[in-house]
């Protein structure tokens, strides 16, 4: 090897190893000052892409993790509503429960739907005004996508549904028979179930028959003091009753007469008697005041637990004595009653049995004994249901323009207070009127009249009324029609649906008591259940998503730990070494900068 100065070929290879160990003395260092293998691409290329993807799925599935557990809290919030509205619909059914006892007065059912209205209120302010970040949960129907994946497509569906008093199905409920409906807006669909035909000009024409009066809506339409006058005819001439309604009771009233004979008066009294067994209680009224007896199935009278006497001038008493000469019977005491002679002169006398009033004759009205004998008899105010005076009506027959004939029997409805006036004839099967509805729409006499779907009287048969749809949002518009005055077609109105099914422009309907109530309220309760049994089945699979992001999360990190984070104790080692072989090789290097003076030696020899 060639002695030389100019190069130290020691020195520079010490240089050379002491900068490597500087290299890897500094990796250490970086290393374990930032506790990452990898702190750069250089570091380990594949290594770093390979972390970072990692990275990505880490932080992706940590927010996914943050966006299960919100849907989670989104679904408890909609639970929440529902358990609210849950517990509104179960008064709402409690409140129902009691309104369908019969002991309840109208005012009664009237408090009763005041507070079921506020609970269905309640329901629909709940139901608008429920919300989740500002996300209206129960408003429309609708879902949440919930984001539980780091990719693309992993998502979980929240279904939520428009809750309110409508879709419940219970829009006007109702259990006192008031209030209104709002109606929803008419479709196409609307118009096909109306039976629309298309005009072939985008219109379409609904032709609306009205039914023809039935004796049952005629007397639907009675108010409280209405009469039914039902006239029969035989032997030449014609005997009318005449059935005053009384709205109170849903009953008539009527005055009946018995034949004219004292004996037909002791045959009624003998119809009226209680059962075997049983007793029935009574007033009866004369001069010498009111008395209430009790009588039993035998027709025996009794006072306050004593036997009832009856005096010869027709009084009624406990008192044996003196002029009561007989115990008294229900048929006796009527007998009496019905003969005149026997009450005197200015004097009356009525029994009060079954809360119907018998009124009889007495002596002031006539003049001789003769008079008397003929005026014998008994009047008294009677009591007729409703399908009693409907079947009398029903039954009316006459020929159409022919003089009436023995059995012949004409009907007359007279509204003659509440919201109708005028009069209504039923004869040879067929409805006739004579005066005007409420709406001021007169029905002109002798023509047939008709029920429209409002339930009010008219002499329109049919009419007919064209629409269009908007293709775009299906909203039906009025265009024109044939029917006149209150079925006169308003152009451009829109269009709805009652809760009876009808078309109409009217934005509500007249509320009506609901059919089934209860069963309309279970169906409404087991919706919610429904919806509520969902909500915690999403909660419970969130709650599953969570806790499988989780684990995966942990995985991946323990995977990406693995590549990226820097060993420790090889580290240290690693820097102990390079710290050791740096000492060793600056002490090498100042021995190896001394090798050229060697060479200076030759030069002194």
């Amino acid at each position: 090897m060639a002695q030389v100065i100019n190069t130290n070929s020691l020195s520079l290879i010490t240089q050379n190893n002491i900068n490597k160990n500087q290299s890897a003395l500094s990796t250490s260092i970086e290393r374990l000052s930032s506790g990452l293998r990898i702190n750069s691409a250089k570091d380990d290329a594949a290594g770093q892409a390979i972390a970072n993807r990692f990275q990505s799925n880490i932080t992706g599935l940590t927010q996914a993790a943050r966006n299960a557990n919100d849907g989670i809290s989104a679904a408890q919030t909609t639970e929440g509503a529902l358990s609210e509205i849950n517990n509104n619909l179960q008064r709402v059914r409690e409140l129902t429960v009691q309104s369908q006892n019969g002991t309840n007065s109208q005012s009664d059912l009237d408090s009763i739907q005041d507070e079921i209205k506020s609970r269905l209120d309640e329901i629909d302010r709940v139901s608008g005004q429920t919300q989740f970040n500002g996300v209206n949960v129960l408003s429309k129907d609708g879902s949440l996508k919930i984001q539980v994946g780091a990719n693309d497509g992993q998502t979980i569906s929240i279904d939520l549904k428009k809750i309110d008093s409508s879709t419940l199905g219970l829009n006007g409920f109702n259990v006192n028979g008031t209030g209104t409906v709002n109606n929803k807006s008419a479709t196409i669909s609307d118009l096909t179930a109306q039976k629309a035909v298309d005009n072939g000009d985008g219109t379409y024409k609904v032709t609306t028959n009205n039914s023809a009066l039935t004796a049952s809506q005629a007397l639907d339409k009675l108010s409280d003091g209405d009469t039914v006058d039902v006239q029969t005819y035989a032997g030449g001439t014609s005997s009318t009753v005449s059935y005053k309604f009384n709205a109170a009771s849903g009953n008539f009233s009527y005055n009946n007469k018995s034949n004219d004979t004292s004996a037909k008066a002791g045959d009624l009294a003998d119809t009226l008697l209680p059962a075997a067994g049983q007793t029935k209680t009574g007033t009866y009224k004369a001069a010498s005041g009111d008395v209430n007896f009790t009588v039993d199935a035998t027709g025996n009278l009794t006072i306050g637990g004593q036997q009832a006497y009856l005096t010869d001038d027709g009084n009624l008493t406990t008192n044996n004595s003196g002029s009561a000469s007989a115990k008294a019977s229900l048929n006796s005491l009527f007998t009496k009653a019905a003969d005149g002679k026997s009450l005197g002169n200015n004097g009356t006398a009525s029994v009060t049995l079954d809360s119907t009033t018998y009124n009889f004759k007495n002596a002031a009205d006539v003049t001789d004994a003769t008079a008397v004998t003929a005026a014998e008899g008994v009047t008294y105010t009677a009591t007729a249901s409703k399908d009693v005076v409907l079947a009398q009506v029903q039954s009316a027959k006459q020929a159409a323009g022919a003089a009436a004939a023995d059995g012949d029997t004409v009907a007359t409805i007279n509204y003659n207070s509440g919201v109708m006036t005028g009069s209504a004839t039923f004869a040879n099967g067929k409805g006739t009127a004579d005066g005007e509805a409420a709406d001021a729409a007169t029905i002109a006499t002798a023509k047939a009249v008709y029920v429209d779907g409002n339930n009010a009287l008219t002499s329109t048969k049919s009419y007919d009324t064209n629409y269009s749809v908007n293709a775009d949002t299906g909203a039906v518009k009025v265009v024109s029609g044939t029917g006149v005055g209150k079925f006169a077609a308003t152009a451009g109105a829109d269009v709805y649906v009652s809760s009876a099914g009808k078309l109409t422009t009217d934005t509500t309907s007249a509320g009506s008591a609901t059919t089934d109530p209860l069963a309309a309220l279970d169906s409404a309760i087991s919706s919610i259940d429904k919806f509520r049994s969902s909500l915690g089945a999403i909660q419970n699979r969130l709650d599953s998503a969570v806790t499988n992001l989780n684990n995966t999360t942990t995985n991946l990190s323990e995977a990406q730990s693995r590549i990226q984070d820097a060993d420790y104790a090889t580290e240290v080692s690693n820097m102990s070494k390079a710290q050791i072989i740096q000492q060793a090789g600056n002490s090498v290097l100042a021995k190896a900068n001394q090798v050229p003076q060697q060479v200076l030696s030759l030069l002194q020899g």
